[in-house]
């Protein structure tokens, strides 16, 4: 992991959430509006961080949406320009500081979830 510091900006006017069946379980993955601010790289992509916690994820339940959120932001396959995911750092929550994002990302402890058509075209038409 590297930094990464082009000016790209990914700007999102609503929140972008999407579902993704597991076994016998429907996730729901996303991220918040805001803006997405491409800081890191590795071999497989690029790393578009968000401000504070605007990655989300839950689970078909009471609520049937995301209701735990996290630190996070898009990830850019290299490979495919048109596929990005929501990416979270592996086990944040609400009450870490969200300046160890970077710090995170470094060491590996994040999380890039499944592909989905829907939330890549959402993201692609942002930029």
């Amino acid at each position: 992991m590297t930094e990464y510091q082009p000016n790209r900006v990914i700007g999102l006017e609503s929140d972008n959430i999407y579902q993704v069946r597991k076994g016998m379980v429907t996730w729901f993955f996303g991220v918040k509006k805001g803006s997405y601010i491409a800081k890191y790289q590795d071999e497989s992509g690029y790393y578009f961080e968000g401000s504070n916690y605007s990655a989300c994820m839950g689970t078909q339940g009471k609520t049937g949406e995301c209701t735990s959120r996290l630190m996070g932001g898009i990830w850019q396959s290299k490979t495919d320009p048109t596929d990005f995911r929501m990416y979270s750092i592996d086990g944040s929550s609400e009450e870490e500081s969200s300046s160890v994002q970077g710090y995170a990302l470094t060491l590996g402890k994040y999380v890039i979830e499944t592909k989905s058509e829907e939330f890549s075209k959402k993201v692609g038409g942002s930029f």
